[in-house]
């Protein structure tokens, strides 16, 4: 902050103001980004204004004093300045580019003839009160799940199938409050499709990685524990 421009800045601002706002306002603050404090000329000079105006206090505002006026907005204030904070729904989005490089992958690549499928967990079904229509798709992709699981120990980013993981959970969680169970199936497939919906090898794809989680136990509950 250089003293000459420093100095006329604040000249120009408080005779401006007391020109055309003097009967309207008894305090004028000077805001400022100067991180290490105002240099010495400047705190003189407001100091030596508000003497000579001794109707009106002077107050230099800098970052502390901008984050306790900050700490006082409402919510809607804080959403005018920033934007909406990202909320579960919006979070449950994050992950679909990545998944997206799944599911193309998926489409292409066939199981092996001897491959072993894995089953449905037991019980699952039934917890979740999910319908035997769903349980057949599940089933469907179970087919192939086992590659989902190859496709994340070879990719070069370790923390894909994670990541990938917390965007389904945090989708599930947003839609358990308002949707029954078969419905939340559906909301899932729907957000897992993306845009590229109809090809039977994209929606075997979206199934397979729905079954992959199911199974893990990422979506959905888990069954209780039967403690006879």
């Amino acid at each position: 902050m250089s003293e000459r421009q420093a100095t006329k800045k604040i000249l120009e601002d408080f005779e401006g103001a007391k020109i055309h706002w003097a009967k309207h306002f008894d305090k004028w603050a000077f805001v400022h980004n100067a991180v290490d404090g105002l240099p010495p000329h400047v705190q003189k000079m407001l100091l030596d204004f508000e003497k000579e105006n001794p109707g009106i206090t002077l107050e230099p505002w800098g970052l502390e004093e901008l984050r306790v006026i900050f700490r006082r907005l409402s919510l809607e204030d804080m959403e005018t300045w920033f934007g909406a904070a990202p909320s579960a729904e919006t979070r449950a989005r994050l992950g679909f580019r990545d998944l997206q490089v799944v599911l193309e992958t998926l489409a292409d690549r066939p199981t092996q003839p001897d491959q072993a499928v894995k089953n449905i967990p037991s019980g699952k079904i039934e917890a979740n009160a999910l319908s035997e229509s769903v349980a057949t798709l599940l089933r469907g992709g179970m087919i192939k799940a086992i590659l989902v699981e190859d496709f994340f120990s070879q990719w070069h980013d370790a923390t894909l199938g994670e990541r990938i993981a917390r965007s389904f959970r945090d989708k599930y969680e947003s839609l358990r409050e308002d949707y029954t169970p078969n419905q939340i199936f559906a909301e899932l497939q729907a957000w897992a499709g993306g845009t590229d919906r109809g090809a039977p090898e994209h929606e075997l794809a979206v199934l397979t990685v729905m079954a992959y989680y199911f199974e893990r136990c990422d979506i959905f509950e888990e069954p209780r524990e039967d403690k006879t």
